[in-house]
């Protein structure tokens, strides 16, 4: 018979509780999944080192993409192209193109062979009907535009003159202005295409050799001639263009702020008269009474 003291069976309930205590912790495997056989070693991976390897891939893959050599970036390359003109001039030189729509290339005798123009060169027939249809334009761009230049917005010099314009003028002028400017520069982005064209041939028929001809140097001159001449003609049209252009820019600067000096100073209705004014009328009229 086994005798229990009384201080050892007071220690029996605790024994109890700490083995009750321990046997959650040890049945824990079995709760998690990963009991018997551990089953996260056959295949059935722990989350967290799930985690960590794919962390791991991921950081692997980042230093690789690193280490190769950057590619080359794609540059796209556009050819800048002059818009075409508008407007009359463009239905005009439209029709010029149109008349010269074959792409024969020009051909004269070289030092070595056939010396080939430029590809800008359409034929004498393409390059003055080009240069008439630049000229039309100067002359319409002077006649239908001067009148900006005659109202001689710079030369204002007092808020009398500045009241005295009507504002609809003001306005129209501006608008003028603007659509001056428009068809100028189409002009001037034609005429220097076509002027650039002209310096090419004209250059290159100084390398062209006559040599059946018993008067070859008579004809090249003449040839040089007729070039320079098509292009004076429009040079002078164009320098006129070109100087009121100048004019008109003025005038425009000018009219920005005349509108703005008319908006801030003077009557929005002409029949109020300021006291002062009517007061020297006034005395204008007794004096020749008497």
């Amino acid at each position: 018979m086994i005798r229990i003291s009384r201080r050892g069976a007071r220690k029996i309930p605790a024994l109890w509780s700490a083995s009750l205590a321990v046997l959650p912790v040890l049945c824990m495997p079995s709760l998690l999944g990963f009991g018997s056989g551990f089953g996260w070693a056959q295949g059935r991976p722990f989350p967290y080192a799930q985690e960590r390897a794919v962390a791991q891939r991921n950081a692997l893959a980042h230093r690789r993409k690193a280490s190769e050599p950057a590619s080359p970036e794609v540059v796209s390359v556009v050819e800048t192209v002059n818009e075409p003109a508008g407007g009359a001039l463009g239905v005009a030189l439209a029709a010029c193109d149109k008349g010269a729509a074959s792409s024969e290339v020009f051909v004269l005798p070289g030092p070595k062979g056939e010396l080939k123009l430029d590809h800008c060169y359409r034929g004498r027939d393409h390059l003055v009907c080009s240069f008439n249809a630049l000229s039309t334009e100067a002359r319409s761009l002077i006649e239908g535009y001067g009148k900006i230049v005659e109202a001689h917005y710079p030369d204002v010099s007092n808020v009398d003159g500045v009241c005295s314009i009507k504002p609809d003028n003001l306005a129209n002028d501006q608008q003028s202005a603007i659509e001056f400017a428009n068809r100028f520069k189409a002009l001037k982005a034609e005429y220097t295409v076509r002027t650039n064209c002209t310096s090419k041939i004209a250059q290159s028929l100084k390398d062209v050799t006559l040599r059946d001809m018993a008067m070859a140097p008579e004809i090249l001159k003449s040839m040089t001639d007729a070039m320079e001449a098509e292009v004076k003609a429009i040079s002078v049209a164009e320098g006129q263009v070109v100087d009121l252009a100048d004019k008109i820019n003025a005038s425009q600067k000018a009219l920005t702020m005349i509108r703005m000096i008319h908006r801030a100073m003077c009557l929005k209705d002409e029949r109020v008269v300021p006291q002062n004014k009517e007061r020297v009328s006034q005395e204008d009229k007794d004096r020749a009474s008497q």
